[in-house]
């Protein structure tokens, strides 16, 4: 042996048993990061494909740029790709039309439709003055296919096109509405057009880099080197922020949250690993006494204990990355073929770097940090003292049990717990983590559910609405449409604006009024915050508001609306036109307070036998002033998306609770190996084995109730400020005591407590008395 260090393998050998657990909670930590950051990479590898479908794939927009300032632009810098788009009639105000249908009209080049939007669907881009690719709701809307001959109608005359192709640069907005059909020519085209009507033309440069990061430098010497307006350049956000290279807050909240999850997860391992060290560093008092009473000094010591410590991780630690990447690899593909949507196209088998870099910083970070008071607590071992026994019970025999109450078992217990100060503090605040994580990560779903207006029952599939609101739907047409196959159920909604009333509260002189009838009333039961709905149906006096940060309306508020007495008796969480001072009544009582019957909005849910004939029924009754739109796939990839945010959640919170649950039963399994010589000489002067059994469950038991107590004075608190912050502020859902999470941490808890002490508990009962007093 040429040092102490050479001690180290040896000693691993030894205690290989008692090593087993230190080892499984580094390969824990190790697995829980890994997994997560390589699911998160995979995500965002998705998420940014499907950014890129959605808004494109070019990095930055400049407004009002000539054409031979961006030639000098793409050979200063490393452009891939440069192409340019105007547009007209967005706002559909002005009367060009295809068909009977709103047009808005696009000039294009090809590189911008197809290369950098990925806007081509079907069919080819024009290649012809002559020839258009219109938005794929267009055979629903004007009834086209390929190769078909359409009249776009301006107010300088007419124009003849044939189709070419289908598709759009902007998704989201195009897709399943009927009201506005989007024509893409060729940009000379679109230039003649303009000319006829005396408009002036304005393009848009659209520049692609080789990479976002070249894109984010670029832009700085753009502004500086050819004078470009701050206001006439702007970045993809979607595309810039998934590579890092946004200044947006929110995306720069994104990756403060993936920092505050790594940490979290650090201290989760550091707290599992660091009691892990400090009770086999407990164990071994006298080990370390005989290494200074052969010379080792306080810092070989503590380089022995570190060094140890490192020493696992050559094993635990590729075990953790295999297992995160192959437990990563198995979310992956629960998200795209159990999820699907958005996550259809993410990939399965793959290696994410970000994943294996973070579990091994994590392995090797945790086990030091852990490390750092064991091996001090090690090199502190008085010599004498540590070959004569523990420092640990020499320390606790200064006190005594005050014997006044309880059974002297459970005391016992109690003692063992509450003498060691470390272990204490270290098993309190791993439960009190665990509980803190519970109820906020309760609150995030709470937060993520409100933001998704697709869970609520009243999201409608398919969603009629007059332009700008118009009252120009009549009230028979919910009927004829629920006679229509495939429909679940219909209902109307009026909507009348900055209507001037009177009020018992000074400050109120306008309000916005809707209406719902009768079937969105008992639709929206389930969003009732105060009060009792059921007073609003029929025409009646009574009338609710949206409860939420910026509506000062509160029940019991008086208006006068036309002269006409409505009182507030009730406040739900949300609504179809949630804006301003909102306030909802009947179907009848709208009528009277206004005169209008016809509605502004019909919303349409589906069922499972809704097909094309389906949506083109309900198309009949669109005219010119109503806007068709299909949520179908909307609702359907935000329901999805939703889900798969619960698994991940739920699957974060499984580990971390699984992490507590083997620390716990670590602690105690170590605890009381570290007793073995004072169990066996408890059983020797007659202590049963349910009284042995009673005595750690009440060290155990301890441990429990004071990381409940913690956690919960942390977390309730802590859950109450997110609640308000986020949730009601937002959404106006007040805070409730969360009893139902409250019902499941303390079970677990429980369980925990349990577990922890069953196996300990059997192999102390299985020894034999002289077995455990001769235990060394």
């Amino acid at each position: 042996m040429k040092s102490y260090l050479s001690l180290i393998p040896i000693s691993a050998k030894v205690k290989k048993r008692q090593n087993r657990m230190t080892l499984l909670c580094i390969i824990i930590s190790v697995f829980l990061v890994t997994a997560v950051f390589s699911v998160a990479q995979m995500v965002t590898r998705a998420e940014t494909d499907i950014m890129q479908n959605k808004h494109g794939n070019w990095h930055i927009q400049i407004k009002n740029l000539l054409p031979d300032t961006a030639r000098e632009i793409s050979k200063s810098f490393d452009v891939a790709a440069v192409g340019w788009s105007n547009f007209f009639n967005t706002d559909v105000e002005e009367p060009y039309y295809i068909g009977e249908r709103k047009a808005v009209l696009y000039g294009t080049d090809e590189v911008y439709f197809s290369q950098l939007m990925n806007g081509l669907e079907e069919g080819a881009f024009p290649k012809q003055d002559n020839e258009v690719v219109l938005s794929p709701s267009a055979k629903i809307a004007i009834d086209v296919q390929l190769g078909d001959r359409v009249t776009v109608h301006t107010p300088a005359g007419d124009v003849d096109f044939t189709v070419t192709g289908f598709g759009a640069d902007d998704k989201e907005y195009y897709q399943g509405q009927t009201y506005a059909v989007a024509v893409y020519m060729t940009r000379e085209a679109f230039g003649a057009i303009m000319s006829q009507n005396g408009i002036s033309e304005n393009p848009i440069c659209f520049i692609r880099f080789q990479s976002a990061k070249e894109a984010s430098r670029a832009r700085t010497e753009l502004l500086e080197r050819y004078g470009v307006l701050p206001e006439n350049i702007s970045e993809n956000t979607a595309v810039m922020g998934l590579a890092g290279q946004s200044g947006n807050t929110a995306v720069t909240g994104f990756y403060s949250a993936a920092v505050f999850l790594f940490i979290l997860v650090m201290i989760a391992g550091a707290l599992m690993i660091s009691g892990s060290l400090n009770s086999s560093v407990a164990q071994r008092t006298q080990f370390f006494g005989m290494l200074r009473c052969v010379g080792a000094s306080r810092r070989q010591i503590i380089h022995f204990v570190r060094l140890e410590a490192l020493n696992w991780c050559k094993t635990s630690i590729p075990a953790g990355l295999i297992l995160g990447t192959g437990i990563s690899c198995g979310v992956c593909a629960y998200l795209r073929y159990g999820i699907g949507g958005e996550f259809a196209m993410m990939s399965v088998i793959s290696v994410s770097p970000v994943g294996l870099v973070c579990g091994t910083l994590v392995g090797i970070i945790t086990v030091l940090l852990a490390a750092q008071a064991p091996a001090k607590r090690a090199a502190k071992v008085p010599p004498v003292l540590a070959v004569s026994g523990s420092l640990e019970l020499q320390k606790s025999s200064r006190h005594r049990i005050k014997l006044h109450f309880g059974r002297i078992e459970a005391l016992l217990g109690i003692y063992h717990a509450a003498g060691s100060g470390k272990n204490r503090f270290l098993m309190t605040a791993s439960f009190a983590f665990s509980i803190i994580l519970f109820l906020c990560f309760s609150v995030g779903l709470t937060f993520a559910r409100g933001l998704l207006p697709s869970m609520d029952a009243s999201q409608p599939d398919i969603v009629l609405n007059g332009y700008a609101n118009a009252l120009v739907l009549e009230q028979q047409l919910t009927g004829e449409i629920e006679n229509i196959s495939g429909v679940e159920y219909a209902y109307g909604s009026s909507y009348i604006g900055n209507i001037p009333v009177s009020s018992s509260r000074e400050d109120i002189d306008h309000i916005n009024l809707e209406s719902y009838d009768d079937t969105l009333l008992e639709l929206a039961r389930d969003n009732v915050m105060q009060g009792d709905i059921s007073a609003i149906f029929g025409d009646s006096r009574q009338v609710m508001t949206v409860q939420n940060k910026d509506n000062p309306l509160k029940i019991g508020d008086v208006l006068y609306i036309g002269g006409k007495e409505v009182k507030i008796t009730c406040t739900v969480s949300d609504a179809i036109f949630p804006s301003g001072l909102l306030v909802i009544c009947s179907q009848e009582t709208f009528e009277r307070l206004t005169g209008e019957q016809n509605y502004a909005m019909i919303g349409i849910r589906l069922n499972e036998k809704a097909d094309d004939a389906t949506l083109k029924q309900i198309n009949k009754f669109v005219g010119s002033d109503v806007i068709f739109s299909d949520d179908r796939e909307l609702n359907a990839s935000n329901n999805k998306t939703y889900m798969a945010f619960c698994v991940l959640a739920y699957v974060f919170l499984a580990i971390i609770s699984m992490i507590t649950l083997f620390y716990t039963m670590n602690s105690v399994s170590i605890s009381v190996a570290a007793r073995t010589k004072q169990y066996g000489a408890m059983r020797a002067v007659g202590m049963s084995g349910g009284q042995l059994t009673m005595m750690i469950s009440a060290e155990a038991l301890t441990y429990a109730v004071s990381g409940l107590i913690v956690g919960c004075g942390i977390g309730i608190p802590l859950s109450r400020l997110l609640h308000i912050r986020f949730v009601t502020r937002y959404f106006g859902t007040p805070w409730r005591l969360p009893m139902g999470m409250l019902g499941v941490i303390v079970l677990f808890v429980l369980v925990c407590s349990a577990v922890s002490v069953y196996a300990p508990a059997k192999r102390m009962r299985g020894m034999a008395i002289t077995e455990t007093i001769s235990e060394l």
